[in-house]
């Protein structure tokens, strides 16, 4: 076990990193990550010298999404434990947006089901070449978490977010930019740099202007999305009592560990 925080927090000018932290989990989210992610929102929600959020990840993968292996380690108390661990994800996908600075996915490698969410919950992403977008749910036989069904029908509208969300649909780079999921694809070795870039653009513009801009885009989906993750948590929920559920993470699980 890595002594290693799961998230790392960092801050050069104006800019705060964001950095998950688990790459030999390809930071696959479990309950501490959530939290612990949780807990560097909100502090950055009240640093008053930052104006820009940099959300990215170590290794080869942005986020495989929840930790499957977690779930199938606390399969007795399996609804306890994805309600641990889904509430404060709920909770950074809100703070991702209502933080009044605009955040930038840096995204690479397979980026499934929560991170999927986690990607989508931000206000612009880039993405590498060679990323992909999997929905990854059903074959879990769960729905969306972390809004990942709100945001799929705001982008996609509702006949290609359902196809997406019932058949696990994925996505390369190019087919997210041209679908309106993200906003560039850059070269695998060029991320972090172009990133960078993007965000020292977007620090031109004046601070009360980039706030005002993040509010108003943000300012009508906030209500609707908090009571949309509510009602992924509860769906959920009864899909994790299921034979079928626990059966899939059981057999996921036992493929990981191969």
């Amino acid at each position: 076990m890595s002594d290693e925080p799961s998230v790392n927090m960092a801050q050069i000018g104006a800019v705060v990193t964001l950095t998950l932290n688990r790459p030999e989990q390809l930071n696959a989210l479990d309950t501490e990550m959530a939290s612990l992610l949780l807990d560097k929102i909100e502090i950055t929600s009240k640093n008053t010298s930052a104006r820009l959020v940099i959300l990215r990840a170590e290794g080869r993968s942005f986020c495989a999404g929840g930790d499957v292996a977690a779930m199938y380690a606390n399969r007795n108390n399996i609804t306890t434990f994805i309600e641990n661990t889904i509430n404060p994800f709920h909770a950074c996908v809100l703070g991702l947006q209502r933080l009044r600075l605009p955040v930038i996915a840096s995204v690479q490698g397979p980026v499934a089901g929560g991170g999927f969410s986690l990607a989508m919950a931000c206000d612009l992403v880039v993405a590498t070449r060679s990323a992909r977008f999997v929905v990854a749910y059903s074959k879990l036989g769960a729905p969306a978490d972390g809004g990942l069904s709100f945001f799929l029908v705001q982008r996609l509208g509702n006949a290609r977010a359902l196809d997406a969300l019932t058949t696990g649909g994925q996505f390369t780079s190019e087919q997210a930019l041209q679908r309106g999921l993200i906003n560039r694809v850059v070269d695998d070795d060029r991320l972090q740099e172009e990133t960078n870039a993007w965000g020292t653009q977007l620090l031109t513009l004046t601070d009360q202007s980039l706030r005002e801009l993040k509010g108003l885009v943000t300012a009508q989906s906030i209500p609707a999305l908090e009571a949309h993750l509510e009602r992924e948590k509860a769906a959920f929920l009864r899909c994790a009592v299921t034979t079928d559920f626990q059966t899939r993470v059981a057999s996921f699980a036992k493929k990981q560990s191969i």
